[in-house]
């Protein structure tokens, strides 16, 4: 019992003498110090700001990896390709364009020279006629009697005035007579000249060539004096009345040639044959009348066409309609490029049109028109240049609008 009392005390000693584990940080600290719980801190820290520098320098290689090098040119900054063509001008005829009546160079209407009955139509309506045919014959009626009658009164006195003429020659008649039947006699001769010019306007002739374009009298039908029975028309030539605006008719003068387009789709050139020389009060414009030959009438009068009168010479490109744009204060030009390679704005004037383009003024001598590509691009723009051919497969810009633009540059 004391033996065991007096071991517990060695062994409690060799427990406080034993030696304490190592650790990985180091010797241990004596338990319940202030030192070895501030080194703990201080590494805790330490890794805590390790693990945050190790974490931000992944998330910045990995940006950099992906960007694209400083110096590279963004789509945005990229020129766009377009096609352009060298142009040059060419000196050519300004024309006044105007709207024309057609009309024929006579038209007259055919009126009955007496009163009566109608008796030969010979020549139908829309017949071509010449000069002296007959057109309408009237019944003269009691005309032709009259006349024997006159003219037998005219015989009469003839006799009467030539023995008052022997008498009063041999003092046998007083002169008085010789007067009285000669009086007589006139008057007889004047009858048979009535009578004759009434059977004469019996019969309605054709007073030139032409074509009977009316005939409004049927055969039997009575007619007054002066009753209109048709319409004799001469189209050979024609005459074109053309309306010229104040403005422009010193550029008209008589002689001069003129291109007249029918509505008909014919075409014919003409000589300007009379200017007005006084301006309509309400319209302010000039008649100037151009004759234009017409064989065999093949161009009917009274239909509508278009006079191209030549007015001066000018310089100007010769262009497709499409290439024309509108600024953006709707003004009509084209697009063309300059020795910088960017993009001009030039407004044009047109000036004539032609089955496959125009001709605009306005320009200089020399230029470079942009062909296809003007609507991607805008004035001041900075473009890549490229012939045509080289142009139809050199970008999605050339091929369409935006929409057409590959996945990967829409998505830029």
């Amino acid at each position: 019992m004391l033996d065991e009392i007096r071991d517990r005390p060695a062994r409690a000693d060799e427990q406080t003498a034993a030696p304490a584990p190592r650790t990985l940080a180091g010797p241990a600290a004596p338990a319940g110090t202030a030192g070895g719980t501030g080194r703990s801190l201080w590494i805790a820290a330490a890794l805590v700001a390790g693990l945050v520098v190790w974490m931000a320098s992944g998330m910045w290689g990995a940006g950099d990896a992906g960007a694209p090098p400083q110096d590279a040119a963004s789509p945005s900054s990229r020129p766009v390709t377009v096609a352009s063509r060298a142009s040059q001008a060419a000196m050519i005829t300004r024309y006044l364009v105007n709207q024309a009546e057609v009309a024929p160079r006579r038209d007259v209407p055919l009126r009955a020279g007496i009163a009566g009955r109608v008796a030969e139509l010979p020549v139908a309506k829309g017949a071509r006629v010449g000069p002296g045919d007959l057109l309408v014959r009237l019944d003269p009626g009691d005309r032709p009697a009259r006349l024997r009658r006159a003219q037998a009164e005219v015989a009469r006195y003839e006799g009467d005035y030539e023995a008052a003429r022997r008498l009063a020659g041999k003092g046998y008649a007083a002169a008085a007579r010789e007067r009285e039947t000669f009086a007589q006699l006139q008057a007889a001769r004047a009858e048979v000249d009535e009578v004759e010019e009434e059977i004469a306007n019996a019969t309605i002739e054709a007073p030139f060539a032409g074509i009977l374009n009316r005939l409004d009298v049927e055969r039997g039908e009575y007619v007054r004096q002066s009753d209109e029975l048709g319409r004799l028309v001469e189209n050979d030539p024609l005459v074109v009345e053309v309306q010229v605006a104040q403005q422009n008719i010193a550029h008209v003068r008589e002689g001069m040639e003129v291109e007249i387009a029918f509505v008909t789709g014919q075409q014919a050139k003409g000589t300007v044959r009379y200017v007005s020389a006084n301006a309509d009060r309400a319209t302010h414009t000039f008649l100037v009348e151009v004759e234009v030959p017409n064989p065999g009438g093949e161009v009917p009068s009274g239909i509508s066409a278009e006079a191209r009168i030549p007015a001066r010479e000018v310089m100007a490109h010769f262009l497709s309609p499409a290439i024309l744009a509108l600024s953006t204060d709707g003004e009509l030009g084209v697009k063309t490029v300059d020795g910088e390679g960017a993009v001009r704005f030039r407004p044009v004037e047109l000036v004539r049109a032609e089955t496959d383009g125009v001709w605009v003024a306005g320009l200089p001598e020399k230029i470079r028109l942009i062909t296809t590509g003007q609507g991607f691009v805008r004035d001041g723009d900075r473009v890549r240049v490229v012939e045509t051919a080289e142009a139809a497969a050199a970008s999605g810009v050339l091929a369409g609008p935006p929409a057409a633009l590959p996945a990967d540059a829409a998505g830029r």
